[in-house]
């Protein structure tokens, strides 16, 4: 069976007077039907990036500078605007990181919920209503009647993202792009949300890009984990295989980073420097000066080479298997 979504050597660039920044540069990777992949790293990796040129939402002086985006069979970058707006909301579905983006600040939520369903489907008002209603009592919403008849500023921002995250699972979409959706939930709901997730996943073959930098959340909800940096993925493979075992030295550097229970009263461990500027990234591999094991090797780019394992790994000198961590 054929790949849900196919990505080859995407590559978005933003044009700038300083020069051109290549925020995605060469990422390929693939996805099933009903699959979640974890897109991680840190802010400026290029993951949000990535999840909005699948979408088109790239804005100038951003632009697909070059590679494929296939989705279902379609070609995505030569299909251009028009196939995406037939696409957009009803098989392929964004929440984004502020709520906002997706709310008109000036219409009621059941005239916005309402509208997204009528504008790909035609249904008795009554029943997109109905659906309306469900997806909100779906992401934990109580008395959703009410909250229908409400606007975005009367919500908290945790609400206005539950109710985000429902517009996006009105139309039980092919596949759902959500950009760190959960950062502005509390635990007991980004649990219940995650649940919600996972089943639609199970249930009715969705499949999921969760683009964020929190380790702890994908680990238990990704089937295959890509590692971002420098606009380029550095490692990718199944979660449970590349959690308990990193083998790129940021990847482990990510790992070691986050607190863990008998750490109490040591330092925490740190990766040294910052992200390279996109405008100025460094020879070599991208992530040599602050590697601990770099040397003369990394002065020439290493390839994603897979390593014959369902693991692909972008690093002249990567740790081995028998190196291995402590989940997050």
């Amino acid at each position: 069976m054929s790949k849900l979504l196919e990505i080859n050597d995407l590559q978005t660039h933003f044009h700038t007077r300083d020069g051109v920044a290549k925020a995605v540069d060469g990422v390929t990777f693939s996805l099933d039907r009903g699959e979640i992949l974890g897109l991680v790293g840190e802010s400026g990796s290029g993951k949000s990036v990535t999840g909005f040129s699948i979408l088109g939402l790239v804005d100038p002086p951003g632009r697909i500078a070059g590679g494929r985006i296939v989705f279902d069979g379609d070609d995505l970058v030569a299909g251009g605007e028009p196939m995406l707006r037939g696409l957009r909301g009803k098989r392929i579905a964004m929440i984004f990181q502020d709520p906002m983006m997706t709310l008109n600040p000036v219409l009621r939520i059941d005239t916005q919920m309402v509208e997204t369903v009528l504008a790909h489907e035609r249904v008795p008002r009554s029943e997109a209503l109905a659906r309306a209603r469900a997806a909100l009592v779906q992401v934990g919403i109580s008395a959703p009647d009410e909250r229908l008849r409400s606007y975005p500023h009367q919500f908290s921002g945790g609400m206005r993202q539950r109710v985000a995250i429902a517009i996006a699972l009105l139309h039980k979409p092919d596949l759902i792009i959500a950009d760190e959706p959960t950062t502005a939930l509390d635990v007991t709901i980004q649990a219940q949300i995650l649940s919600e997730v996972q089943s639609l996943c199970a249930q009715s073959g969705t499949a999921l890009i969760w683009i964020t930098h929190d380790l702890a959340v994908v680990s238990g909800l990704a089937d295959r984990l890509a590692v971002m940096y420098a606009g380029r993925i550095i490692e990718e493979g199944p979660t449970a295989s590349v959690i308990a075992n990193p083998r790129h030295p940021y990847t482990r550097g990510l790992i070691d980073s986050v607190p863990k229970g008998k750490q109490h009263g040591r330092m925490l461990s740190q990766i040294k420097g910052m992200t390279p500027s996109l405008l100025h990234l460094p020879e070599g591999c991208k992530f040599a000066p602050r590697c601990p094991r770099a040397d003369a090797a990394c002065r020439s780019e290493p390839a994603l080479t897979p390593t014959g394992d369902d693991r692909s790994i972008r690093c002249h000198h990567p740790h081995e298997d028998a190196e291995r961590v402590h989940a997050p």
